[in-house]
């Protein structure tokens, strides 16, 4: 009796968690996909009206744009700080970045946004730019690639690493015929999930990267972007314009779409990690 008491407390406590999320998520979907059209994927802004519908194709390019530098940015330095942690570093120093990285990511996104705005875009003078974006949001990102990567290594079985250094294998050796052919299922989900975090964050772009309208595409690494994710905030205030409201749920339903996407890449690759 206690124990179905506990079972219905804990179904109770969670369906709030479930159903609120879900409720939300309907709701987005209900409000957005009527706005949805070929033409914002296909339309140009050339001509477009301020935050016309035919203007988003620039938007969802620059979340793509900020999306790709970033992983770029941060995939090399979170394997190159695994592959320290795993080969070079003594307990000491692995307690040291597992701490760091535990530390940044409980740093709010907006104050990395304020260090680029203070920092790249004032100190160094990048202005509001492509690669200050790249920059900031590789930051957000390289502590879950990091200790994601790590641990990915560290569930591969120790009998292998074993038996490899047995037969001679060199580290080079080791990691490319041990070590990568076992993890990159978890590595690709991490990177995945970054990948998803890098186009779901706002306010660090919103200080040191986007412009809300009047580009279409970047003409370097030191021009603005526009991306769906700024769009979609300044749309939002537009509260006494229809049409500009209807945008926004529109660009909402965009931007769920990618990271759903995304996500359903990274659990589709954990289902072969585990299968494996």
């Amino acid at each position: 009796m206690n124990e179905r008491c506990a079972k219905t407390l804990t179904i109770m406590l969670a369906l709030p968690a479930l159903l609120l999320p879900a409720a939300c998520l309907l709701y987005i979907l209900f409000k957005g996909i009527p706005a949805l059209d070929w033409a914002m994927l296909s339309g140009s802004s050339q001509d477009a009206a301020f935050g016309s519908i035919s203007a988003l194709w620039p938007q969802i390019t620059g979340s793509l744009l900020l999306m790709l530098g970033a992983c770029l940015l941060a995939a090399p330095v979170a394997l190159g700080g695994t592959l320290f942690y795993a080969l070079a570093a003594n307990i000491r120093q692995r307690k040291a970045l597992l701490g760091i990285m535990h530390l940044l990511v409980g740093i709010p996104p907006i104050v990395y946004g304020l260090c680029g705005l203070i920092v790249l875009v004032h100190m160094l003078h990048w202005g509001i730019s492509l690669l200050t974006g790249m920059v900031i949001l590789a930051v957000i990102i390289l502590p879950m690639l990091l200790m994601n990567s790590v641990n990915a290594i560290k569930r591969i079985p120790s009998e292998k690493t074993a038996a490899a250094r047995a037969l001679g294998l060199s580290n080079g050796q080791l990691i490319r015929r041990v070590w990568l052919p076992a993890a990159w299922p978890a590595l690709m989900t991490g990177l995945l999930l970054g990948m998803a975090r890098a186009l779901s964050e706002t306010a660090p772009i919103l200080f040191t990267a986007t412009v809300f309208s009047g580009v279409s595409w970047p003409d370097s690494l030191f021009s603005p972007v526009t991306s769906l994710q700024t769009h979609l905030f300044y749309l939002a205030q537009e509260g006494a314009n229809a049409e500009a409201v209807d945008i926004a749920w529109a660009s909402a339903v965009i931007l769920i779409i990618l990271v759903t996407a995304l996500s359903f890449g990274a659990s589709a690759l954990r289902n072969i990690r585990m299968n494996g």
